[in-house]
């Protein structure tokens, strides 16, 4: 973990900046929000046949609201099991970026990701955060754009159990790889969630996705998550499908 983030440092240090605007990586969030009247549509497909939409509106510049919903066995002949709540996210920008620097932004999110295994979801939601993002031009634009993103967050949601910490901390970053297609790598600490008798093994999550972007408005994403196995009694990591639209479809 020190060697990435000192990856990440010497990255920054070297780098010209350039506003990107990823709002969300694969389960974290960025430091990047929505213009007024802005209108994003997203949705997931994930293990046991589950599906999950999610919408988030631009209410003002640097702030906007979402909701989202979803469950598993959606596909098939099961009876579906739907999540246990909806989820509500809500994030504010408090400082914009610049050359020197990042963006910072504040917000609540309380989707979870992964089955709902009541009373949670597989993976526990980020609750309260706190996340940084700088992006930059790589060799003047020669060689495409990157983004690092850094942050902690204080989940809510879920009831807490003895030996979990409190906070937890998450780190990630995109790059262009060649026109239109992004590598989307994160990773989240999981320090809410390594409790003994927990059914995790202490690794964190570490995520990879890849990125199609159909100009500026349609995005396709391929993901492979908890690659390090991080759930007890999982054979191979998740592979999940994932859809974004966003336009401004109101008069700002």
């Amino acid at each position: 973990m020190k060697n990435l983030l000192l990856t990440l440092l010497i990255f920054s240090a070297i780098l010209t900046a350039q506003q990107v605007r990823t709002k969300r990586m694969i389960d974290i969030p960025t430091a990047f929000t929505m213009d007024q009247a802005e209108l994003e549509i997203g949705g997931r497909l994930y293990a046991v046949d589950g599906m999950s939409g999610e919408v988030n509106i631009g209410i003002f510049n640097n702030f906007f609201i979402g909701v989202s919903y979803g469950g598993t066995d959606i596909i098939g002949r099961n009876k579906p099991v739907w999540n246990g709540h909806p989820g509500v996210r809500l994030q504010y920008r408090i400082i914009p970026e610049d050359f020197y620097y990042p963006n910072v932004s504040a917000g609540f999110d309380s989707q979870g990701y992964g089955q709902w295994y009541d009373p949670r979801y597989e993976i526990k939601s980020k609750g309260f955060f706190l996340v940084f993002s700088k992006n930059y031009y790589v060799s003047e634009g020669d060689l495409g754009t990157l983004g690092i993103h850094a942050g902690a967050n204080y989940c809510v949601n879920e009831k807490p159990v003895d030996g979990d910490d409190n906070v937890n901390f998450f780190v990630g970053f995109d790059k262009s790889l060649i026109k239109d297609v992004t590598l989307l790598v994160e990773y989240d600490l999981g320090l809410n969630d390594n409790a003994d008798d927990s059914l995790r093994r202490e690794k964190g999550y570490l995520n990879l996705g890849i990125r199609w972007s159909f100009g500026d408005q349609l995005h396709l994403e391929l993901d492979m998550k908890d690659i390090l196995k991080n759930v007890k009694g999982t054979d191979n990591f998740s592979r999940e499908l994932r859809i974004i639209y966003n336009s401004a479809f109101f008069t700002k």
